[in-house]
Formats: C-alpha cells, structure tokens, sequence
C-alpha cells in the first residue's frame, strides 16, 4: 500500500488568567460607608470592558446615599484615557446599578467618589496587556513507521503517529481522518493502515 498524509492548520486563543478583554467585566460596589467602596478591582487586562457600579439596597445601602464612580482623567500619574462619571443611588431610575462600555489600556487608573465628604472612597485599578487572540498555526507532523518493498510501497501495515505543539494556546485537541472526505476523529494513539490499496490519513 502507498500512504499520503496531509495536514490541517488549527487556531485557537492565548491563554488569559483574567479572561478575555471582550468579555472582561468589572464590578464596583457601595453602601452606606463614606470612607471605602464595598468591592473594587484591582487589575484588569487590556481591552474592552464592562464596568458595573451598583450603590443599592442589594449592596447595603439603607439610607438612600448617592455615590460616584469617577476614572481621573487631570492627574498626570495616571491614565487619562476614560472619562467615566456614574452617579448612582438606590432611589434612581436604575435602581442603582449601572453599566458603561470603555475600552481600557495598560497603565494604572485612579478612581474616586466625587461626592462631597467621600474622599476616602478612592483607589487604584491596575491594567496589563491582555494575552489576544493566537493566529499562529500549531506545529504538526507525523511519523509513518513499517516495513517497505522496493517501490516504496508499505508491506502489510503502516503505522502513523501524529504530533503537535503550540507555544501560544496550547494545542487543545489533535484530530485525524481516514480518506479524503473521511470524518474527524479524536486521535488517541497511533493509527493502523492494513488495508491493500492506497490511502490518505489527514490530521489536525
């Protein structure tokens, strides 16, 4: 028998401890405390975000206290590219929960409430490159082990073992098909060709 092999090129995404920028969400929330938000992030990833402000009864406000979310945008120090400014209490017409788009880049950004008297409620966000998506194909090959005539032609069985790597994503899963318009399988172990003719082992 005579094997052909061919190879199918996969992609996938770089590996992200903080999620993905696209869905990357980040939650402020306050109370009744003037001095300190309840709960703040402290890093995010680069890219767009979601940014989520609830000052509400569900977070503990009893008193019906406003408070801002404001991103510094005057002090040198600090990134100046978000002009954010939510003003929220549990009595408005959200509720007290609100969202904004941005889009958020490496550097630090200094948040506070603008509500006089709450000057304590400030802090520090910090952001690092995010990871982005992996478009650089996987290394793959494959090794085809038996014995041969003299044509080249391959005498009872061949035995074809498939490998692959990527430095990015990682490689998530390795596929194999029998045939040119063969179905994709899960490639588990080193697969058997013992039939007489000539064959086509695709991978992936």
């Amino acid at each position: 028998m005579v094997l052909g092999l061919t190879s199918t090129a996969a992609y996938g995404r770089t590996a992200n401890p903080a999620g993905t920028a696209a869905d990357q969400v980040l939650t402020w929330t306050a109370g009744d405390p003037i001095d300190r938000y309840l709960s703040a992030p402290k890093t995010a990833v680069a890219g767009r975000a979601t940014i989520v402000f609830e000052n509400s009864a569900a977070t503990g406000n009893t008193t019906g206290m406003p408070h801002t979310l404001t991103f510094s945008v005057s002090d040198p120090e600090f990134n100046d590219d978000v002009a954010l400014n939510i003003l929220a209490n549990p009595g408005d017409d959200q509720g007290g929960r609100h969202t904004a788009e941005v889009t958020l880049t490496p550097g630090r950004y200094f948040y506070h409430c603008t509500m006089p008297g709450h000057e304590a409620m400030q802090g520090i966000l910090v952001v690092t490159e995010g990871g982005g998506e992996d478009t650089t194909a996987p290394q793959t090959s494959a090794k085809v082990d038996g014995d041969r005539n003299a044509d080249g032609a391959y005498i009872g069985q061949a035995t074809v073992t498939v490998s692959a790597s990527d430095d990015g994503s990682g490689v998530d899963t390795v596929e194999y098909a029998l045939g040119a318009d063969g179905a994709w399988q899960p490639y588990t172990a080193p697969v058997v060709v013992n039939e007489v003719g000539t064959h086509t082992v695709r991978y992936r």
